[in-house]
C-alpha cells in the first residue's frame, strides 16, 4: 500500500471508511486520529490504532465498498443490481458497451472492469454536474476505458451495430430506444435499471407500439437477504436492502428483411419460438 492509493479503514462496528492516503495526511474517527503513515506500514489486512487506542482493520478498497462510499452526485446503481446486470449483458473482456443515465458513475464502474483494458464503454450523460462526478469517480479508481459524453442519449449520433451491449438507467427510456436499437448487434442483449414497475410496463408497452426488433427475456428483481451468525445466535440481519429496482433484458433480432427465406420457413409457429412475442400486449394482460 502505497500514498496515492485507497484504502478502506473498518472499526469495531463494521462501519467502513474509504479515504485516499497521502504523505502527512490523518484520518479523523470519532474515537481518535490515525496518521496515514501507519495505514501505509500496516497495509492490506493490517491493524492500526487511533491515539485513543481503537482497532481499525485496513484493506484495499473491493468495487463494491469503493461503489458504496464514493462521492456522488447521484443515487449509485446498488451492486446486487450491477452485478445482475453485468450477467444479463453477457459482458466479456474485448466488448464495447453504450450505457446512458451516467449518474455518479457507480454502474459504469462494474462495466468497466467488465470489459477490461481492451474493452470500451461509452456513457451519456445529460447533467454536467453529474457527469464530471461521475467521470471524477471513475478516473479516480482507474477506469480509463470509458468515453465520457454529455447529452441526451436520444440526439446522440451512435454507429450502426456497433456495441455489444447496451444498459439504460433512465427515467423514461422509451424516449431513446428506438435511437439505440439500430447500434446494437443484432442478438445482443439491452438491460434497463428501472426503480418501479409502471416504468416496465410503460417500457415494454412503447417497444411493442412501434414494433421494434427486441424479444423480452425476462423482468427480473433481486434479493439479497444477510444473516448476522455469531455463534450460537443466527438470524436474519435486522437491517436489510429491500427493494432497489426491476431489471429488464431484451435481445436485438434481426429485421425480417435481412433474415432470409430460409428463416421463414424454419420460423414455424412464431409464438412458439418466442420470436415475435409482442411485449406490449403480453405486459397488458
Amino acid at each position: 500500500m502505497n500514498y496515492g492509493d485507497w484504502a478502506v479503514l473498518v472499526d469495531t462496528k463494521g462501519r467502513k471508511y474509504l479515504l485516499r492516503l497521502k504523505e502527512g495526511g490523518r484520518f479523523s474517527h470519532h474515537r481518535g486520529v490515525v496518521e496515514h503513515a501507519a495505514i501505509v506500514a500496516a497495509g492490506p489486512g493490517g491493524r492500526v490504532r487511533t491515539h485513543k487506542g481503537e482497532p481499525l482493520w485496513v484493506f484495499a478498497p473491493s468495487l463494491e465498498e469503493y461503489v458504496l462510499l464514493m462521492p456522488r452526485g447521484a443515487t449509485v446503481t446498488y451492486p446486487k443490481d450491477a452485478a445482475a446486470l453485468l450477467l444479463l449483458l453477457d459482458l466479456a473482456p474485448g466488448m464495447r458497451v453504450l450505457e446512458a443515465g451516467t449518474g455518479s458513475g457507480g454502474l459504469t464502474l462494474f462495466l468497466s472492469r467488465a470489459v477490461g483494458p481492451q474493452g470500451e464503454v461509452w456513457s451519456y450523460e445529460r447533467r454536467p454536474a453529474f457527469r464530471k462526478q461521475a467521470e471524477a469517480n471513475v478516473r479516480a479508481f482507474g477506469g480509463e476505458n470509458v468515453r465520457f459524453f454529455e447529452g441526451d442519449l436520444a440526439e446522440a449520433e451512435l454507429p450502426e451495430a456497433a456495441f455489444d451491449a447496451v444498459a439504460l438507467d433512465l427515467m423514461e427510456p422509451w424516449k431513446v430506444i428506438e435511437r439505440v436499437v439500430p447500434a446494437l448487434k443484432p442478438g445482443r442483449s439491452l438491460a434497463l435499471y428501472l426503480p418501479n414497475i409502471t416504468q416496465v410496463v410503460e417500457l415494454l408497452k412503447a417497444v411493442g407500439t412501434a414494433r421494434l426488433p427486441l424479444k423480452k427475456e425476462r423482468v427480473l428483481e433481486v434479493q439479497h437477504r444477510t444473516w448476522d451468525v455469531r455463534p450460537p445466535v443466527a438470524h436474519p440481519s435486522f437491517r436489510q436492502i429491500g427493494h432497489t429496482a426491476f431489471l429488464v433484458q431484451l435481445r436485438r433480432l434481426k429485421p425480417e428483411s435481412e433474415q432470409g427465406r430460409q428463416g421463414e420457413e424454419e420460423g414455424g409457429d412464431q409464438k412458439e419460438h418466442g420470436v415475435s412475442e409482442d411485449p406490449g400486449q403480453r405486459a397488458a394482460q
